[in-house]
């Protein structure tokens, strides 16, 4: 995730037993909030913060059956409520309405939500078999809560034709679009993008949401070389070649050697793209 620049984890499924969380050895994602089932390594979500993340802590809130966590931050003198849920497999309209009513006490500002919702919302587009066992009429209920709250499905919204899922059931031979990030109908005003990632080590796949938020300036990267590329002999040769070709074609000018320093380094740093 880091590699994806990913400045707000959501995890779900995380099967942390109450009261045993083992410390996650990330250096880049040193800030965690969890919900754990105390009684068995079952639910489980965690919220993680990146590092490079500037904001200020105002609050959170935790279910303490693992159902769900809630994180308020200010960022940039702006107030966003970030919400992780993971429904369980059966019931999912009542767990909802249960947390959709706290997020509504305890959300302020702009609200971002994302989970695993354990259901789809639209069968013929995100269901691979075009159906789903979920109750049309529980369905129905489901978008109508959603909309009394003005969030909106973003990926659906970006892609409203399109058929891709995050969950590959083996049992069934399916697949099914069941997890989503539902955010505040004024966040569209923040550019959003959302993509759905390719599964790693798990039957789900992973999610993306980028939004610009208002006043925010993107932290720019620094370009950093692999230093094992050094020990490669032919690496080595062609860099020496491409140093002592700059030197050659530079060494009549009366550049500022400041100046073709830092030109120098550009030319190799090409060399290695």
């Amino acid at each position: 995730m880091h590699k994806e620049r990913v400045q707000i984890l959501l995890l779900q499924e995380t099967h942390f037993r109450g009261g045993q969380v083992p410390r996650i050895p990330s250096k880049f994602y040193n800030i965690w909030i969890h919900s754990t089932n105390p009684e068995a390594k079952s639910k489980g979500v965690s919220i993680g913060l990146h590092k490079s993340l500037s904001y200020v802590f105002l609050d959170s809130q935790v279910d303490p059956g693992g159902r769900y966590a809630f994180l308020k931050l200010k960022i940039h003198e702006r107030v966003y409520t970030i919400g992780n849920i993971y429904l369980p497999n059966s019931g999912q309209n009542k767990a909802l309405t249960g947390i959709l009513n706290k997020l509504d006490s305890f959300a302020e500002g702009e609200l971002l939500l994302g989970g695993d919702f354990n259901m789809v919302l639209e069968p013929a587009l995100d269901s691979s078999t075009g159906t789903t066992a979920f109750p049309r009429s529980a369905i129905v209920s489901v978008k109508q809560k959603l909309h009394k709250r003005r969030l909106v499905d973003i990926w659906r919204i970006l892609h409203p034709r399109d058929r891709d899922y995050t969950y590959f059931s083996p049992a069934h031979s399916s697949y099914s679009r069941l997890d989503r990030f539902l955010i505040s109908h004024h966040a569209l005003t923040f550019s959003p993008a959302s993509s759905i990632g390719t599964p790693i080590w798990s039957d789900y796949s992973p999610i993306f949401l980028s939004l610009e938020l208002p006043g925010l300036v993107p932290r720019e990267w620094s370009w950093r070389l692999n230093e094992s590329l050094m020990h490669d002999s032919v690496c080595r040769a062609d860099i020496i070649s491409s140093i002592n070709l700059f030197i050659d074609t530079h060494s009549s000018d009366s550049t500022p050697l400041p100046l073709e320093w830092e030109a120098l380094k550009c030319v190799v740093r090409g060399f290695f793209y």
